[in-house]
C-alpha cells in the first residue's frame, strides 16, 4: 500500500508538471498567433565589436600600406612602450592606450530603451615595421539605430495560461477521477456483493491502478467465497437444529406422555402394567440419553482441539471383541488374524460400534469386515446388506449429520453415527468413503501410517 501511496503522489505530480507545461506552451502559440493587446516598444542598437573591428582592421591595412585611415571616428597609433607615433587631428593627446583602457565600459555598446550619445573606445594591435608592434586607438561618438518591436500583453497572456492550466487539470482530473470510480466500482461489491450483477469493465490506466484493482477483485471473489460458506454453515446449523429438536424431542415426548399416563391411573394398574409403562419409559429414557451422548460426542470431536491418544493396540482383536457384544448380529471377517495399529483405542472401539451398531439397525444381516495393509496403510472395510443399491445422493445425504433415511427413522437411528465415524477417522488423518453396489451398504477407512505387522 505505502508502494501504491508513492506512485500516486509521483503520477499526480507529473501531470500536474504536464498541465503547466502544456498549458504554458498552448498559450504562447496562441499569444503569438493572436493580437492579445500588443504594443511597440522602442529599441536603441549601438556598432557591435564586431562592426568596429572589421572597420578598424581595414583602416589598419590602409596604414601598414602607407595610406591614411578614412574611418568616421578619431584614431592614434602607439608604441608599444606608449609613444605616438601618429593620430588623426582630433584626437585627444592625452588619450593613452592604458587611459583608453580605464575610459571604456562593458556596455557602451549593448542595446538600450533610450537614444542616448555614446562615446565608443577600441583598441588594436598594429604592425610597424620591422616586427615592432604597436597599437591602434580610436574613439568614436555614434548616435544608436532605432528598431522597434512588438511585445505582447503580460496580462492576457497570464490569463490565457491560467484557463490552460485549469482546463488540462480538469481534463486530467477528470481522468483520474474515472480511475478511481473503477475502483470505487469494486469497493462496492466488497460490501454490497448483489449491488450489481453486470460483468466488471477491465481497468484502463497504469498498471499500479491495474495491479490494485485486482487486488480488490481477488478479496472480493474470497470474501464471496466466505459469504456462501457462512451461509451454508448457517443453513446446516439451523438443519442440525430442527433434526436435533425432533431427535431429542421424540423420547422426551413419549416419557412424558407416560409419566403423566402413569399419575393419572397408577391406583388402577396392575403391577404387570406398572412394569411395562416403567419399561417403556426407561427404553426411551436410554435413548434420549444415547442422542445426547452423540450428540457431545460429535461436538467434542468436530473441534480441532480435543485429544487424541495414540498407543499401540492390535486391531482385529479390537474388532472382534466389539463384534461379539452385539450377539443379534452376525460377521464374516477376512484379514490376517493380528494387525498392531497406532490409535486412540476409545475412539477405535467407537468407530467399530457405530459401524456395527450402523449395520444391525439399517441393513438386512450378511454383515462382513475386511482388512488389507497396502504400504503402511491400514485399509477397513464394512460391507452390510441393504433393501436396495443406494444412489450416489443418497449416499451423500447419509453422510450428512441427522440425515436418515425413513427406515432409519423407524429403527431408532439418530443420523449422526457415520458422522461421528468420518470425525474419528479424520482424527487419526485418515479418509472414509462411502460406496453401494448390489444391494450392499460399503464403509471404506483408510488409516496411513497405521499399522505394524505383529
Amino acid at each position: 500500500m505505502r508502494r501504491f501511496r508513492f506512485k500516486l503522489t509521483s503520477w499526480m505530480t507529473v501531470l500536474l508538471l504536464a498541465a503547466a507545461f502544456l498549458s504554458t506552451a498552448l498559450a504562447w502559440l496562441i499569444a503569438s498567433q493572436l493580437p492579445l493587446g500588443t504594443k511597440n516598444v522602442p529599441r536603441y542598437y549601438y556598432p557591435t565589436e564586431q562592426d568596429i573591428t572589421q572597420r578598424v582592421e581595414r583602416d589598419i591595412k590602409r596604414y601598414e600600406s602607407g595610406q591614411t585611415p578614412n574611418g568616421d571616428y578619431e584614431w592614434a597609433v602607439y608604441r608599444s612602450n606608449g609613444t605616438r607615433v601618429d593620430a588623426s587631428p582630433d584626437f585627444p593627446r592625452t588619450m593613452t592606450p592604458s587611459r583608453l583602457l580605464a575610459a571604456q565600459t562593458p556596455g557602451e555598446r549593448d542595446p538600450s530603451d533610450e537614444s542616448d550619445v555614446r562615446t565608443l573606445h577600441h583598441m588594436q594591435a598594429i604592425n610597424l615595421g620591422e616586427g615592432a608592434p604597436g597599437y591602434f586607438l580610436s574613439i568614436e561618438t555614434v548616435t544608436p539605430r532605432l528598431n522597434q518591436y512588438q511585445v505582447g500583453n503580460s496580462t492576457a497572456f497570464f490569463f490565457l495560461q491560467l484557463a490552460l492550466f485549469i482546463l488540462f487539470l480538469f481534463g486530467m482530473t477528470r481522468w483520474i477521477a474515472g480511475l478511481f470510480r473503477q475502483l470505487e466500482t469494486r469497493l462496492e461489491r466488497l460490501v454490497e456483493p448483489d449491488h450489481a450483477v453486470s460483468p466488471l469493465r477491465p481497468v484502463k490506466g497504469p498498471r499500479e491502478f491495474k495491479a490494485f484493482a485486482h487486488s480488490i477483485e481477488r478479496v472480493g471473489d474470497e470474501l464471496d467465497v466466505l459469504r456462501r460458506n457462512e451461509q451454508e454453515r448457517f443453513t446446516e446449523q439451523l438443519r442440525l437444529i430442527t433434526s436435533l429438536s425432533h431427535d431429542l424431542r421424540t423420547p422426551l415426548t413419549s416419557i412424558q406422555g407416560f409419566v403423566q399416563w402413569l399419575s393419572e391411573h397408577h391406583t388402577t394398574l396392575s403391577d404387570q402394567e406398572r412394569t411395562d409403562v416403567l419399561a417403556i419409559v426407561s427404553r426411551q429414557s436410554e435413548t434420549l440419553a444415547s442422542r445426547i451422548e452423540e450428540l457431545f460426542m460429535l461436538a467434542k470431536l468436530s473441534n480441532k482441539d480435543y485429544p487424541v491418544h495414540m498407543t499401540s493396540l492390535d486391531f482385529v482383536t479390537l474388532l472382534h471383541q466389539v463384534a461379539e457384544q452385539h450377539p443379534e448380529t452376525t460377521y464374516q471377517y477376512t484379514g490376517p488374524a493380528h494387525l498392531t495399529v497406532q490409535a486412540d483405542p476409545n475412539l477405535l472401539r467407537r468407530l467399530i460400534e457405530n459401524l456395527v451398531r450402523n449395520a444391525t439397525l439399517h441393513g438386512t444381516g450378511d454383515l462382513s469386515f475386511e482388512v488389507l495393509q497396502e504400504s503402511g496403510h491400514l485399509t477397513f472395510r464394512c460391507s452390510n446388506a441393504i433393501a436396495e443399491t443406494l444412489t450416489p445422493h443418497q449416499l451423500t445425504e447419509l453422510a450428512t449429520p441427522f440425515v436418515t433415511s425413513d427406515m432409519s427413522r423407524s429403527n431408532g437411528g439418530s443420523g449422526i453415527g457415520l458422522s461421528i465415524i468420518e470425525q474419528i477417522v479424520a482424527r487419526h488423518n485418515g479418509t472414509m468413503q462411502l460406496t453401494s453396489e448390489q444391494n450392499r451398504f460399503i464403509v471404506s477407512i483408510v488409516l496411513p501410517d497405521a499399522y505394524k505387522e505383529g
